[in-house]
């Protein structure tokens, strides 16, 4: 008997909708939690304190059984017949900040219980475990492993001290970038403006030198430039490797950040198969199923590793009539359903 896919994402996420799409047409059952929907059902009255919950869960084990089943919405999964779990996002909402207390205890309960439903789904195949994302999104991390396990990687340094921040700027020969350390975007929908918090990648200005004590307020994390003559995408799923060279450099906006320039030239690229080996056995390390992995491609065609985002996108390099990166995904997930 076929076993289910359990998709958890966003609920604009159209490579969730992809692989959900693809999976169906081959015969399997698939289920999509929108992570970020609400629970709390529009049946939901606060002036006499109903709590309809659109989610609901059961959850039991005993000496010789274990039972586990999720209503979400219009969907009744048993748990127990889920074979693999494809995760894009693991986040789950809260109440307002000006909700009663009460609303916020039922919210931190329920989110408890359906993360536990669904961590409890651990022997299944995930691609992939949000609990070991949270611990490898992390440019620190990355960085040190990746020194360890032999990638090229770029001279970094994260501090708040203005000092250290100005001499590791000064010894950087072609200049120095500032990254943002988070992955956090905050957006200030007050009514007298709509502004959004975050940043590109960015060379460090003279102007920005001249404000270096700023960092003080919070650690900035920065590393040397490198000249570059493309940037590379490595999308690994399992044990494949999809490499697309993208043509950053050929747009000024791009050269430093090549998500400043929507309509950049991405080709096939012949990934160094030495370097391909490497890139594996860390992400093995990590216990990472898929990552999409950013590389820069010196001009004497040196590979330097940038970073593994843990839930990047793909479909951006792939056509409607040839995409290699969903089916290899398909296949890996599938191969765990039957």
């Amino acid at each position: 008997m076929k076993k289910s896919l359990l998709i958890l994402a966003l609920d604009h996420d159209i490579h969730a909708d992809a692989i959900h799409d693809c999976i169906s047409r081959r015969g399997y059952t698939s289920y999509r939690i929108n992570t970020d929907l609400d629970w709390a059902s529009s049946e939901n009255d606060e002036t006499n304190d109903i709590w309809t919950p659109a989610a609901k869960l059961v959850w039991s084990l005993s000496t010789n059984s274990h039972a586990a089943s999720l209503s979400w919405y219009d969907q009744n999964i048993d748990l127990t017949k889920v074979g693999a779990v494809f995760c894009r996002s693991f986040e789950f909402p809260e109440p307002a900040h000006t909700a009663p207390i009460e609303h916020h205890l039922r919210y931190a309960e329920m989110k408890a219980g359906l993360s536990g439903v669904l961590k409890a789904l651990g022997s299944c195949f995930w691609m992939n475990r949000p609990w070991v994302e949270d611990f490898i999104d992390n440019k620190m991390v990355q960085g040190l492993d990746a020194q360890k396990f032999g990638l090229s990687i770029p001279k970094t340094l994260v501090t708040n001290s203005q000092q250290k921040a100005r001499l590791f700027i000064e010894q950087c020969e072609n200049g120095a970038i500032i990254k943002q350390l988070s992955e956090v975007g905050l957006i200030d929908e007050t009514p007298e403006t709509f502004e959004t918090y975050g940043f590109y990648t960015s060379l460090v200005t003279k102007d920005d030198m001249e404000h270096l004590h700023e960092v003080a307020h919070a650690p900035c994390l920065f590393q040397e430039a490198i000249e570059k003559k493309a940037d590379i995408r490595v999308t690994v799923v399992g044990d494949k490797i999809f490499a697309h060279r993208i043509e950053s450099q050929s747009k000024a906006q791009s050269i430093i950040d090549f998500r400043r320039e929507p309509e950049l030239v991405t080709e096939p690229f012949n990934f160094p198969e030495e370097t391909g080996a490497v890139l594996l056995k860390l992400l093995k390390h990590w216990g990472i199923e898929f990552a999409a992995c950013d590389f820069a491609l010196t001009p004497n065609d040196e590979l330097i590793f940038f970073e593994a985002n843990v839930t990047g996108n793909w479909l951006w390099l792939e056509d409607t009539d040839h995409h290699p990166i969903i089916d290899e995904i398909v296949a890996k997930l599938a191969g765990n359903l039957d």
